[in-house]
């Protein structure tokens, strides 16, 4: 393009020759401006009607996403050649405008141009979506009729095709009758497996694609690092790491982009921040996906810190970043923060669609502002089962249990699929209103209305269901006929229910149980010991307290944090380490006097002040 200025400027005439080779440098470069120029120039000169000019101005424009200019200057072209045709079906094909591009390709056939394996691979990468399934079962016939199985890049996209179009059978019929199979091929097959959740497949065909001696692309690689994500295997992930290092790799964004995502998923959040902080200057996927990893680690103080860093680095953020960061917010209780977080959504003009929506809804439902949350959930232009899930239990755990169960039936009505954790908040209404039939009757409609098989999550709601009714007979028997393997989950709710309601006969037979199971937990030892003094079986309270401490079970200390001035201050038992912490046992010893004073008898349980 400086060649090209220093051209002009010498008053030097460019020919066809010259007008190609500047559009391609500039569709190399995304120079649209330079390239727009140099297209008036070529009209001017009349150069334009050159094949070779014109095939160049297109891809240039295909390149910068310009589709509707790309088919102007094709439309306007007095001569074509069949890479005229190819480069305009890619076109829409990078756009996934796969109508366009089937149309372009029939009027192609009508016109009796050549048919080779660009065009084919072409319009075979435009139709990689399920719904045009059956025209690309089309166009396989037709290269097998054409003869252009013979070469490789077309048995190529037909496996990338049939995968995408999640037809994996298909896809590794055409893999497995490939004679000539490149890296591309591998690549191709691997990714499929990846995106389709068949993420073991995908190891051991990378596994086999080695054996045979194939040196694998930065596309096999992601495709790799995103099957070990999905599975959470950071053994075989730092294998791969290790192998692509030894390939010379480790520069390539896309790989490191992907090696972080796959050490965040399988909870190496500290491997993974290594990795982006080797990267000088990480864009805004590698960003996503370090919050994402610390929100998925339970180590959302950090995703918010990354959050402000990259703010201060001025790179804005995409609706998958503030999801996550929205959903960091929501497991802290943050809700100034998240309401900044809101106006930040607002001010980059991202709309309420999935997946921003439906974790801003969920955060203001979380936080308990059930007034903002529902204000952000009927805008949404379409609502996910996870935007009503979240609405439906925010509702149920801050008091509306009816307007709860009336989001559930709206929901059905509206055609959104419940899943299983939808049921788990629907059962937990009805367990906090007390309705035992129409618990049993949502409980049912799981299987026989959805086909969703009641997890271990769904019988501890039955229990508390009943629990709560004060029908612990009808619970116990639930239980011990529950063909779930449930370890000890159900007995330990059945204790705390009896503990709660008094039932201590029954409440020491949930106990019992759960002493012969081997808990490890140390509630389910208070709780028994507790039942025992309240029936003055001081012996039996005796042996669970010797069992507990021959088995190495120690109480967990109780943690709690509050948001104040848009900081989070976590506390722990016995804790020291607050800066604060001499102020707030002052302040605590303050109260507990003026309750004194006022007639109130603090005890324990209230106040810890060691």
């Amino acid at each position: 393009m400086d060649l090209f200025q220093c051209m002009r400027a010498e008053n030097t005439f460019p020919n066809a020759h010259t007008f190609a080779g500047v559009f391609n440098a500039a569709s190399n470069l995304s120079c649209t401006l330079g390239g727009q120029q140099a297209h008036a120039l070529a009209i001017k000169m009349a150069n334009f009607y050159d094949v070779y000019v014109g095939s160049s101005l297109l891809n240039m424009c295909c390149k910068a996403s310009l589709h509707l200019e790309a088919r102007k200057v094709f439309d306007r072209m007095p001569e074509r050649n069949v890479v005229t045709w190819a480069t305009m079906i890619s076109g829409y094909a990078i756009q996934r405008l796969a109508r366009e591009a089937l149309r372009l390709f029939e009027w192609m056939l009508k016109e009796d141009e050549d048919l080779n394996e660009f065009v084919f691979t072409s319009v075979l990468s435009a139709l990689a979506i399920p719904e045009f399934i059956n025209s690309g079962k089309q166009m396989h016939c037709l290269a097998v009729k054409s003869g252009l199985l013979a070469f490789v890049s077309t048995l190529n996209a037909l496996v990338t095709m049939y995968a995408k179009c999640g037809r994996l059978h298909d896809s590794l019929q055409v893999f497995e009758m490939s004679g000539s199979k490149d890296s591309i091929t591998w690549s191709a097959m691997i990714t499929g497996y990846a995106q389709s959740g068949d993420s073991q497949k995908a190891l051991k065909l990378f596994s086999k694609m080695h054996f045979h001696g194939i040196k694998p692309n930065e596309f096999t690689l992601v495709g790799v690092l995103n099957a070990c994500s999905d599975i959470g295997i950071d053994e075989e992930g730092k294998q791969v790491h290790s192998y692509l290092l030894k390939l010379g790799f480790e520069f390539q964004m896309y790989i490191m982009t992907a090696l972080v995502d796959m050490y965040a998923k399988c909870g190496c959040t500290a491997d993974a921040r290594k990795g982006f902080d080797y990267l000088q200057e990480p864009d805004i996927v590698l960003w996503t996906s370090m919050i994402t990893g610390y929100v998925q680690n339970g180590e959302n103080e950090d995703a918010l810190s990354s959050y402000g860093l990259m703010q201060m680095e001025g790179i804005f953020p995409n609706e998958l970043t503030m999801a996550s960061v929205l959903k960091a917010c929501s497991s802290l209780a943050a809700l100034d923060q998240g309401r900044q977080i809101h106006a930040r959504t607002t001010k980059y003009g991202l709309s309420l669609e999935v997946p921003a929506g439906s974790a801003l809804s969920t955060m203001y439902a979380k936080c308990g502002s059930l007034d903002e949350g529902n204000v952000v959930f009927k805008r949404m232009p379409e609502r996910d089962t996870v935007s009503c899930n979240a609405m439906i239990s925010g509702l149920s755990q801050n008091g509306y249990g009816k307007e709860a169960l009336d989001l559930f039936e709206e929901m059905r009505l509206e055609g959104t699929k419940p899943d299983d954790v939808t049921f788990v908040n629907v059962l937990s209404t009805c367990s906090h209103m007390g309705l035992v039939e129409e618990g049993w009757a949502y409980f049912k409609m799981m299987f026989h209305g959805f086909g969703i098989v009641p997890k271990v999550e769904h019988y501890a709601c039955m229990v508390d269901v009943m629990s709560r009714a004060g029908k612990f007979k009808e619970a116990k028997e639930f239980i011990e006929s529950a063909t779930i393997d449930h370890g000890m989950c159900l007995w330990r709710i059945l204790l705390s229910a009896c503990r709660n309601y008094r039932n201590y006969e029954l409440g020491a037979y949930a106990g019992e149980k759960l002493m012969a199971l081997g808990s490890q937990e140390s509630s389910a030892y208070v709780l028994l010991s507790s039942i025992y003094i309240a029936l003055g079986r001081l012996e039996d309270m005796e042996r669970v307290r010797s069992m507990m401490r021959v088995r190495g079970v120690s109480e967990e200390p109780g943690c709690s944090w509050i948001e104040l001035k848009s900081r989070v201050h976590v506390f722990v038992v016995g804790d020291q380490i607050h800066p604060h912490i001499g102020e707030i046992r002052l302040e605590v010893r303050r109260l507990s006097k003026q309750m004194k004073d006022e007639g109130s008898q603090p005890t324990s349980k209230n106040f810890d002040l060691n």
